[in-house]
């Protein structure tokens, strides 16, 4: 059939994976499936939570409150979605939350408790959350801040996620904005790239992946993506000067993935948002800001996207844009046609075989990651 067409296994200059631990992505319909990272509802593994699964086959899932009641149950789904990745796909499955501290937290309110009794008091000290990055901006202690995020960081690896959506890296620099606000270090370029330097060592200490967000920065805005399409004015020197910096620091410092914003900036690109934007993925991104790592889209649900764009038009500018990783956080029809879509690039040349090769080996590099950390995890 069609959809069978092979794009073999990704090319890389790493040695080679194991076998046992990395099945040969063989086909259009595997690879598609590796592209996505996708929502569901549910708190347990169930036969349609089952059946959902088989008919994505995604690199990756994340995880809302919805899906979150205790640590234990949510150990548990999280240990059944793995091993289910692990039967359908023959690979490491990437689950992911956003866990920012402050209003964006997604952990179990036990979790606490759950980490005390296994850890010590270390935990107490949090147990009615963790910071948020504003308020570890105004204290502005690096050693402070790499703390949390290695403790918030251990609350997840030890749930079973093993990618953080964080540090947010925007510049807070429009009171108007209340998307961003206290999710950001701060307005300086300068300590938002420090702050978020420490951030990212916490996690990875941690055993965690890393996501900036959100590039090129969301910061200077006063929209909601959520709701409407927002668009910066600002100049092309203004974010060379300032808002790349963070992005730059977190590069250097080896972050994973970078989360783009649904944003138009009409000094790079007056016509399409950052995440359907090849003059911003790739362009700045990848050629300008050397980033080698997993290009991942804020979520496509959003209507942002939604209310300017066809579902399987957005999914087309975004893959041929540069993204690596389509984030669908709610399970209804448009994952669907995401998946279709990106489907469809594959088998029809779309996306050349040497394009999803490069997406895939560097997904596959973060799963190399994952199944190293978790294995010496449970080494301890």
């Amino acid at each position: 059939m069609a959809t069978q067409k092979t794009v073999g296994p990704p090319a890389s200059s790493a040695s080679p994976v194991p076998a046992v631990e990395f099945a040969q992505i063989s086909s259009a319909r595997d690879a598609a499936g590796q592209l996505l990272t996708l929502g569901f509802d549910g708190t347990r593994y169930t036969s349609s939570l089952g059946s959902w699964f088989k008919k994505f086959r995604p690199g990756g899932v994340i995880l809302f409150l919805r899906n979150i009641e205790t640590s234990s149950q949510t150990a548990a789904l999280i240990c059944d979605l793995k091993k289910l990745s692990e039967d359908v796909t023959g690979l490491p499955l990437i689950v992911a939350v956003d866990q920012e501290g402050g209003r964006v937290t997604r952990l179990p309110d036990d979790f606490s408790a759950f980490m005390s009794g296994r850890y010590g008091a270390s935990y107490a000290g949090v147990k009615d959350g963790f910071p948020t990055a504003r308020a570890l901006g105004e204290g502005g202690s690096l050693d402070h801040t790499e703390e949390i995020y290695r403790l918030m960081g251990k609350v997840l690896g030890s749930l079973g996620f093993n990618l953080d959506y964080a540090p947010v890296l925007d510049l807070d620099t429009n009171e108007g904005n209340s998307v961003i606000a206290d999710r950001s270090f701060g307005r300086e370029a300068d300590k938002v790239s420090q702050l978020g330097r420490s951030a990212i060592r916490g996690l990875r200490k941690s055993g965690m992946l890393t996501c900036c967000k959100h590039f090129p920065g969301h910061g200077g805005v006063s929209l909601d993506s959520h709701e409407q399409l927002p668009v910066d004015e600002r100049s092309a020197r203004r974010f060379r000067s300032a808002e790349f910096l963070p992005f730059g620091e977190a590069v250097e410092e080896g972050i994973e993935f970078v989360m783009t914003a649904h944003i138009v900036y009409p000094a790079f690109d007056d016509k399409y948002p950052a995440t359907l934007s090849r003059k911003i993925i790739t362009d700045l991104l990848r050629d300008e800001i050397r980033f080698n790592g997993v290009i991942v889209s804020d979520d496509m649900d959003m209507k942002a996207v939604t209310s300017h764009f066809a579902d399987d038009e957005a999914v087309r500018l975004a893959l041929l844009a540069g993204v690596d990783n389509l984030l669908v956080c709610h399970n209804g029809p448009r994952q669907w046609t995401v998946y279709k879509t990106a489907l469809r690039l594959i088998d029809e040349g779309a996306l050349s075989e040497g394009e999803v090769k490069n997406r895939l080996n560097r997904l596959l590099e973060v799963k190399r990651k994952v199944l190293s950390c978790e294995s010496q995890e449970g080494a301890h």
